[in-house]
């Protein structure tokens, strides 16, 4: 993994060396993990065929645009107040906490209500009433914000490919012994289960026990505060993330939605890279704006510099074998799902670029800006859905969301505030 702190920083920014340790546990974690749900996936997929596998990820989309209610967008606050405030991780943490677990009851609620009104009465309102108890379970996931702050991931790294392992093996049995959607719903609410009872675990040991949380009426205004754009930012991308697959439910069919969802399973693949880099890598930027705002510059200016490029290739590759790929995954059967996926790849470039952007405006306390960077990526999506989905089908929805994608960072240079952010950070090696 010294690529990456090659690319990040120079020899004698040795600090970076813990950093690109700990990105090194994220990145193997992430290998292992989409390796052993894509198969997983591939196999469910080739034996539920494009209708089953469209309900399934209709009511699992449906769910995750709900899912915004429970996580209050509260996990980048939380990660930078651990960061900047060590010695105040019990009450942040406890804090957090419960304002999670009350929202997750709150979005659950929502959601059944929420499918009940607007869902088709078919087997996917079954699915998304099983599905939506995740929203509160999936709350303890929180506590890993403090193994990231500390840069110790190696333990929730290997927690996370055990967890993995155990519920494709339990999806791939379900499949086996012909179980349906219901039953992989069941293994779906195992999983934040899991995660619940491994995090609880791995804090009690380095951290101490649950009972060392506290509340904080202070820190929650912080949290309510500095997360209240958060919210609808995380709104906002859920629904021009997840919307697509909602859009095409309702205006095509079920076996689109199938068709649609293997070509962004095999996107997301690749986009795991980015993810990982930018989150391993956001303690180092962090710190680095504390001490030396050059630095701060040029480490951010590497790190769009290395995603760019690592996405173009990607693209274009993917671009090159989509047909080959998607046969040999999911089989003849999700054959449509080629040119969706040739045109969909495209999108990880902008949503690389959008995720390192906004990161840098919560370091730089600029959160109204991630607010309407995003609202804009939402409306896109949903205008382009609409106008185009009717003529072009999946296409349409895939063209939507690459433009969707690129537009929250293109926008920042409107302003002349955020403008002068980063022409500085695309200059710094200038200066």
């Amino acid at each position: 993994m010294n690529i990456f702190a090659r690319l990040i920083a120079k020899r004698h920014d040795t600090g970076l060396q813990r950093y690109t340790k700990n990105l090194s546990w994220m990145f193997f974690a992430r290998i292992a993990t989409m390796a052993i749900g894509l198969i997983a996936t591939a196999y469910i997929a080739r034996n539920l065929g494009p209708t089953s596998y469209g309900e399934l990820s209709y009511a699992v989309s449906f769910v995750m645009l709900i899912s915004v209610f429970a996580s209050l967008g509260i996990d980048q606050v939380i990660s930078r107040e651990l960061i900047l405030f060590p010695e105040k991780r019990g009450a942040i943490m406890g804090t957090a906490m419960l304002m999670r677990l009350a929202s997750g009851v709150f979005a659950m609620i929502l959601c059944i209500v929420a499918a009940y009104a607007f869902s088709p009465h078919d087997v996917s309102l079954l699915v998304i009433f099983i599905i939506s108890t995740t929203l509160v379970l999936s709350s303890f996931t929180l506590l890993s914000q403090e193994f990231q702050a500390q840069v110790e991931l190696k333990w929730p790294s290997l927690a996370s490919i055990v967890i993995v392992l155990i519920l494709n093996i339990g999806k791939i049995t379900v499949i086996a012994l012909d179980g349906g959607v219901l039953y992989l719903a069941g293994i779906i609410v195992l999983e934040p289960i899991l995660y619940a009872v491994s995090y609880i675990y791995l804090r009690t040991k380095r951290f101490g026990g649950l009972q060392t949380l506290s509340f904080d009426q202070t820190i929650a205004r912080i949290i309510i505060n500095d997360a209240a754009p958060l919210i609808l930012v995380s709104a906002f991308f859920t629904i021009y993330a997840r919307i697509d697959q909602v859009f095409i439910k309702h205006m095509i069919d079920a076996s689109s939605v199938g068709l649609y969802d293997a070509a962004v399973r095999l996107s997301e693949v690749w986009y795991f890279l980015p993810h990982i880099i930018a989150t391993g890598l956001f303690p180092a930027i962090g710190n680095a704006k504390k001490t030396n705002n050059l630095l701060y510059w040029k480490r951010t200016q590497k790190l769009f510099f290395f995603l760019f490029v690592t996405t173009l290739v990607v693209a274009t590759l993917t671009t090159l074998v989509a047909r080959p790929l998607v046969n040999i995954v999911f089989g003849v059967t999700f054959a449509g799902a080629a040119p969706v996926l040739m045109l969909y790849i495209w999108s990880n470039i902008g949503a690389a670029l959008t995720l390192v952007t906004q990161h840098v405006l919560l370091l730089e306390r600029m959160t109204k800006y991630i607010l309407f960077i995003s609202f804009l990526g939402m409306v896109t999506n949903i205008i382009l859905c609409v106008l185009l989905i009717p003529s072009y089908g999946m296409l349409g929805a895939a063209f939507g969301s690459l433009v969707a994608y690129v537009i929250p960072f293109a926008s920042l240079f409107i302003f002349p505030k955020t403008r002068i952010l980063f022409v500085s950070i695309l200059r710094a090696h200038t200066y």
